[in-house]
């Protein structure tokens, strides 16, 4: 049997983001797969590829980890129309807000980019304050969204003037907003830390369907939670 490509995600890491925000979608994602699992068949068939970018060779999280990038952010943006999903984590934005530095600028070219010439659907995925980033990018205009509990003010204020129309912050583990028709993008905010691998959990069952979900949640022995769709 056949299965479709796996979709190409790209992670957009900055200094001093919280490790989770990263590593919990990825380790969520990295167990989608669109066979069965086991000790006898433990290669999965992927969902999803992942590919890390970042200014830095190596870039320092809050916890005082050094990831690595497979490519650099000059790489990322001629490559961006190739990716399907871009995840934004959260943490520094004491630094990036005030120097409007990256990932902000990656985030509204993808926002930008033109819709799939396939009627594929791009997605954009925050967690925690990396949905700060979406705001101050424009792209959270007319839009539902969260963050981590102690940055709902923040979110608001980040967000007032930006795109088009007001965001409306709520309190949910995440929200996903429709998709755009005109542009193809999906846009989805995460809460605080662990609200991430919620969200690519909800992002497994849609694009692969409940099974894929269920044996991705059993393999990490995680409960997930629900959030908001719209």
């Amino acid at each position: 049997m056949s299965y479709p490509a796996p979709l190409k995600v790209l992670y957009a890491i900055h200094p001093n983001l919280d490790t989770l925000d990263f590593v919990g979608p990825l380790e969520v994602l990295s167990w989608a797969s669109h066979t069965s699992i086991s000790a006898a068949n433990p290669n999965p068939t992927p969902v999803f590829t992942h590919t890390v970018t970042s200014l830095e060779p190596t870039t320092p999280t809050n916890q005082n980890i050094s990831i690595s990038r497979h490519i650099p952010i000059s790489e990322a943006y001629a490559q961006l129309s190739t990716f399907d999903i871009l995840v934004i984590p959260g943490g520094g934005s004491e630094t990036v807000l005030p120097g409007n530095t990256e990932p902000i600028h990656l985030i509204k070219a993808f926002a930008e980019l033109p819709k799939k010439s396939d009627g594929g659907i791009r997605t954009i995925l925050s967690v925690c304050t990396g949905s700060l980033f979406l705001g101050e990018a424009g792209v959270l205009g007319g839009m539902k969204g969260t963050t981590h509990p102690l940055y709902y003010w923040k979110l608001e204020e980040v967000c007032k003037g930006k795109g088009n129309g007001t965001t409306e912050v709520v309190k949910e583990r995440f929200v996903v907003n429709k998709v755009d028709e005109e542009k193809g993008l999906r846009v989805i905010t995460s809460g605080g830390v662990s609200c991430g691998m919620d969200s690519c959990m909800w992002l497994i069952e849609n694009t692969a369907g409940k099974e894929s979900k269920e044996q991705a949640a059993e393999l990490i022995q995680y409960a997930p939670r629900e959030g908001i769709v719209f």
